[in-house]
């Protein structure tokens, strides 16, 4: 059995593992419900739902994260890190110093609250205007960016351009909420597999309004269609926020 101050270790560094790997449902697993994270010295942001909204602005964009610690001290439920974070967004990194106070429940295995000491000038210097960026971009490119991870069939990047509380709704199957999604992506290389999908039209229909037209055939070479329909996506302060599929065909 480990002792507390082990399983403060490999808490922590869990935690550190879920947030390089982008995903939103491995960073809530490692989260209590009641946990806080407070990057000092502002207000703590409370509850998992929350601090994972707060992670989604800035690990989304991210192409790449590294979380490197440069010095560490662990205790029974609490470690003491200094590090170094890394941001690749647009082919640009974005490295931060922070030093953080983590508490851990060793009985759950949960971090249960953080905070984290941050140098904010290089946070406003680097990544602020990064951020602006991605809330201003437009429908179009967002929608772009997502169907170019369904071409490249990565769940995660498709996944990355929707808003937390967002909406996809496919025939009778309504999803709710960013992870529910995720889960939906998490299928298509599966059901993609051999297949070739066409985007035929890509227009905007009204202010922060995307249609999307597609085809799907048994592959590449073959002229067979065997799935077509048009995807509807309303896109605000740059995520994507609802996707409406409407199937000219049964699904695929």
């Amino acid at each position: 059995m480990q002792s507390g101050v082990a399983t403060t270790e490999r808490v922590v560094q869990a935690l550190f593992d879920a947030i390089e790997s982008r995903d939103l449902r491995r960073i809530a697993a490692m989260l209590s419900v009641d946990c806080t994270w407070q990057n000092v010295p502002h207000e703590p942001t409370n509850g998992r739902d929350a601090v994972v909204a707060m992670f989604a602005s800035i690990v989304c964009p991210s192409d790449r994260v590294r979380w490197s610690i440069i010095s560490a001290a662990h205790g029974d439920g609490v470690a003491w890190i200094e590090r170094t974070d890394s941001f690749l967004i647009d082919d640009d990194e974005h490295n931060v110093r922070c030093n953080g106070v983590f508490l851990v429940d060793t009985n759950t295995e949960l971090v249960t609250g953080v905070r984290d000491y941050v140098d904010l000038a290089e946070w406003r210097d680097r990544i602020d205007e990064i951020l602006r960026r991605g809330v201003e971009r437009s429908a179009v490119d967002v929608v772009q960016r997502h169907l170019a991870a369904v071409a490249r069939q990565d769940p995660l990047g498709m996944a990355a351009d929707y808003a937390i509380d967002a909406v996809l709704i496919r025939g009778e199957d309504r999803r709710t909420g960013w992870a529910s999604i995720a889960d939906y992506f998490d299928t298509i290389p599966i059901r993609m597999s051999g297949r070739a999908l066409v985007f035929d039209n890509v227009i905007t229909t009204e202010p922060g309004c995307v249609e999307v037209s597609w085809t799907m055939s048994s592959n590449s070479q073959s002229a067979e269609m065997i799935a077509s329909g048009t995807d509807d996506y309303v896109v605000t302060a740059g995520r994507i926020v609802r996707q409406t599929v409407t199937l000219a065909t049964p699904d695929f």
